[in-house]
């Protein structure tokens, strides 16, 4: 989906424009449709995977046997094609007819940046990393991106192929901006209300290491010490497990914390930001970083 950004029909307003797009296709939770800012019903569920499959494609020509492989997998109707154009007319009907073209046995369906989700999305974390240096600004775009999440990416084909991979993909990078959005709170000394938030993530995503070095700066720049340094071993031993041990990052965490008691939170922060720029580090490692 993100050549679209480059690929978008032209004369539309931008993700910087002050008036919401008209159209918006949602794909970052159930397949959906909203026109002037109301939901309208798509139909079938054959109609939603439709829409979701031309979404995929943005801007793209999407062959109609692609897309009846998707629709009805190695049995489709006997009027397939008749059947096909049904449910594309259906769509058009509910949002022009210019905005799927056909032509050579393909259909494209037209949309601006702003007018899809996902695309809207990826720019606002795109706009948040760059303002990393401004927690209140980054604080504030990563609310904006991950506001527009109202459940798993493509709702009820998001196992199915071909939407499974851009399912994850999209839920990885969700996942850098709630970090980030982690990473302003602590940025702007929020550590006391984010912790119990932190505490629950890395419950639920366990392997998520960057959670856990926020997690652990929490507790430290909260002055829960003892706490942070079993939150270390917890992580270790959850490591040990899989034939894994904590990178470098937690390491050098877990010693500042342990060592530096007098200054642990000024050198807590200054490893927050080394963190941001390590490699292979917190930031940018999802498991444990080496083996054990």
């Amino acid at each position: 989906m993100k050549a679209a950004i480059d690929t978008a029909p032209p004369g539309r307003a931008g993700l910087s424009g002050a008036r919401p797009p008209a159209l918006m296709v949602r794909v970052l939770g159930p397949i959906d449709l909203e026109i002037e800012g109301t939901s309208v019903p798509i139909g079938s569920r054959l109609g939603r995977m439709l829409l979701a499959t031309l979404t995929l494609a943005a801007n793209h020509l999407v062959p109609a046997d692609q897309i009846a492989t998707v629709l009805w997998g190695d049995a489709p109707p006997a009027s397939r094609d008749n059947t096909l154009q049904t449910y594309v007319s259906r769509l058009r009907h509910l949002m022009g007819h210019d905005r799927i073209r056909a032509g050579d046995h393909c259909y494209q369906l037209n949309l601006a940046p702003a007018e899809l989700d996902a695309l809207a999305f990826e720019t606002l974390v795109s706009d948040a990393l760059a303002a990393h240096d401004d927690p209140g600004r980054c604080l504030d775009t990563c609310k904006g991106a991950l506001a527009l999440w109202r459940g798993a990416a493509f709702g009820e084909f998001a196992e199915r192929d071909p939407f499974r991979l851009e399912a994850i993909r999209l839920s990885e990078l969700r996942f850098v901006a709630m970090e980030t959005r982690f990473e302003c709170e602590l940025d702007l000394g929020r550590e006391e209300l984010v912790t119990g938030a932190l505490e629950a993530m890395v419950e639920e995503y366990p392997y998520r290491e960057r959670l856990w070095h926020l997690y652990v700066s929490a507790l430290a720049l909260s002055g829960r010490r003892v706490e942070a340094l079993r939150a270390c071993s917890r992580l270790r031993s959850l490591l040990a497990e899989v034939g894994l041990e904590p990178s470098a990052v937690i390491r050098d965490l877990e010693t500042a914390i342990f060592v530096e008691a007098p200054r642990v939170r000024t050198r807590v922060r200054t490893l927050l930001v080394a963190a941001r720029r390590e490699p292979g580090g917190a930031a940018n490692a999802p498991l444990g970083g080496h083996g054990a």
